[in-house]
This record gives structure tokens, C-alpha cells and sequence, in this order.
């Protein structure tokens, strides 16, 4: 069984502007700045394409949160969006 890491509820990102993407809206758009879980699952997003820098855009959030990664579409759970920071852009 896998675990992960999660933020605690009420730890804020330290990055002036910085949220965790769970709390991002669809249509958003953000660059990721931290990767707060466990190492396998960290490495295994980066795998993917999202990696501290990328640009990703949020698709939907209903039952788990739909990025557009680089061309890609990942679905990932509230429990690991929870915990990845990022900065919001515009455009």
C-alpha cells in the first residue's frame, strides 16, 4: 500500500501568492512550485510532466481534478492536489 504525505489543514504556502491546486477553480491556470508528498508519488508526477516550474491548466474538479499537463491529461485525487503548491497566472 502506498502512502503519502499530506499538508497540514492549516499550513499556508510560504510563497507570497501560492495556493495548494486543490483549491484552484476549473479554467484556472498555474505554475507548479512544490511537490509536498511522498518521494515515490513526487516522482512518479514528475514522470508524468508535472514538475516544479510546469504550467498546468485545471479542466475540472468534480470528483478528482482533471490538469492539462503539457499537452497531457492527468487525474489525480483531492488527497494528492491538496498537496502541490502552486502560483496562479493569468493567460
Amino acid at each position: 500500500m502506498t502512502s503519502f504525505a499530506l499538508p497540514i489543514a492549516d499550513e499556508t504556502p510560504r510563497r507570497p501568492g501560492a495556493c495548494r491546486l486543490g483549491d484552484c477553480a476549473s479554467g484556472a491556470r498555474a505554475t507548479v512550485v512544490e511537490l509536498a508528498c511522498g518521494e515515490s508519488e513526487a516522482c512518479r508526477l514528475r514522470a508524468l510532466g508535472l514538475v516544479e516550474g510546469s504550467t498546468i491548466d485545471v479542466v475540472d474538479q468534480r470528483h478528482c481534478m482533471l490538469l492539462d499537463v503539457r499537452g497531457a491529461r492527468l487525474a489525480l485525487s483531492h488527497a494528492i492536489t491538496s498537496g502541490i503548491t502552486v502560483v496562479p497566472t493569468h493567460g
